[in-house]
């Protein structure tokens, strides 16, 4: 009786691990979304760039924007993608005191372990003026920009401080057109947020 106790006591605490975890990972995921597609895509959609010195810039207004975005529910081990692409996770560009926590959360048993799960992306909000739309949706004849954001496993520290995603980040056309970024990033919390930490 005392044996199965415990047993059941330990499986609780594991779920409950696990549980807690998968909140993080979540809350992570959704939060370098948003921060991704501000950073990248927002602040130069509202802040265009001038040509020349009497080029007039028209600012948009947030408000008349719709911009649509397909997150994948899926989440590859990060250990599986560094087999494949070693090259993400060698030069990283970070400063010094990144680089050691990067490359400390790579070595990690933690790292090794993570398998393929699943995210429920239609709880994931997403900053004002995007939404996420299904590819099906996209309509032949239309020439419409969207973006495609797909992620691995979030491998934290020890605090959960820090962690590494592996993001892919596509901006594409119906017509086919395909341009992006795929690499691993460093993520931080802030106050409460993640963030990913830019290269040097």
């Amino acid at each position: 009786m005392k044996n199965k106790l415990l047993l059941i006591f330990f499986s609780i605490i594991i779920i409950s691990c696990n549980d807690s975890y998968e909140a993080e990972e979540f809350k992570a995921i959704e939060d370098i979304t948003n921060d991704y597609l501000k950073r990248n895509d927002l602040d130069k959609i509202l802040n265009p760039p001038k040509f020349s010195d009497d080029q007039i810039v028209v600012k948009p207004n947030i408000d008349s924007l719709n911009i649509k975005v397909y997150l994948s529910d899926a989440l590859l081990p990060i250990s599986q993608i560094k087999e494949d692409n070693e090259w993400m996770f060698k030069d990283n560009s970070f400063s010094a005191s990144d680089s050691i926590k990067f490359y400390s959360i790579r070595d990690s048993k933690t790292f090794k372990n993570l398998k393929y799960s699943e995210i429920n992306k239609s709880k994931i909000k997403l900053i004002k003026p995007y939404r996420q739309f299904e590819k099906s949706q996209i309509k032949v004849s239309a020439d419409e920009e969207y973006k495609i954001l797909k992620f691995s496993r979030v491998c934290f520290d020890e605090k959960r401080e820090n962690g590494i995603v592996v993001v892919e980040y596509l901006v594409g056309y119906e017509s086919g057109t395909m341009s992006g970024f795929n690499g691993a990033l460093l993520i931080k919390k802030v106050n409460n947020q993640w963030t990913f930490v830019g290269r040097k």
